[in-house]
């Protein structure tokens, strides 16, 4: 049984657009050619498609969902400009080689070594990631009631919004929600 914390939130995911279907990783491994250290890699390619290329373009903080095949949300984040900033397709080389790959290749910093972990783990493993705008959130918050609904003191600052719901799931983590989640709740 789901605790209301996590019904609240699985309501939420229902409620937010599909934009990325992540059906597999594998192949070579590739890395960013760039002059500085970081996240440049090496990781494994994905095998992805963009469902809602319009929602990953355009230029609105959102709230964004990644859940697995199983069902189970496993991170939650926001971007304040666009889920294409979050979620790049970046130009890609070789891991040993540094010869640049045909295509370009989806990469997202926080959530890739789970990505590739859970695919090792389980070959089939799928991920959707989903992404909901404040003004569309602002409405269901409103209707799930207590404590969600106090957001509505936020209307009109979809940024704020999405911001609070997203440390509201990631201080409401538990074993069935945001387990990727790291950053926000030590």
């Amino acid at each position: 049984m789901h605790s209301l914390l996590e019904s609240h939130a699985y309501d939420i995911y229902r409620a937010s657009t599909p934009v990325i279907k992540i059906h597999a990783v594998g192949g070579k491994r590739w890395k960013r050619n760039v002059a500085k250290g970081g996240r440049i890699g090496p990781w494994l390619q994905a095998r992805y498609e963009i469902l809602n290329k319009t929602v990953w373009e355009a230029r609105v903080p959102c709230l964004y969902l990644v859940a697995g095949n199983d069902g189970i949300i496993r991170y939650a984040g926001i971007s304040r400009n666009r889920m294409k900033d979050r979620w790049r397709v970046s130009p890609a080389y070789d891991a040993d080689s540094m010869e640049r790959l045909p295509e370009n290749q989806l990469f997202h910093s926080q959530c890739w070594k789970h990505i590739e972990r859970e695919c090792a783990a389980e070959p089939g493993a799928t991920f959707e990631v989903r992404c909901i705008d404040g003004n569309t959130l602002l409405p269901l918050l409103e209707q799930l009631g207590p404590p969600l609904s106090a957001f509505s003191a936020l209307r009109g600052d979809g940024e704020g919004i999405v911001a609070g719901v997203e440390r509201w799931m990631c201080n409401n983590k538990g074993p069935m929600l945001v387990t990727w989640n790291v950053a926000m709740t030590v």
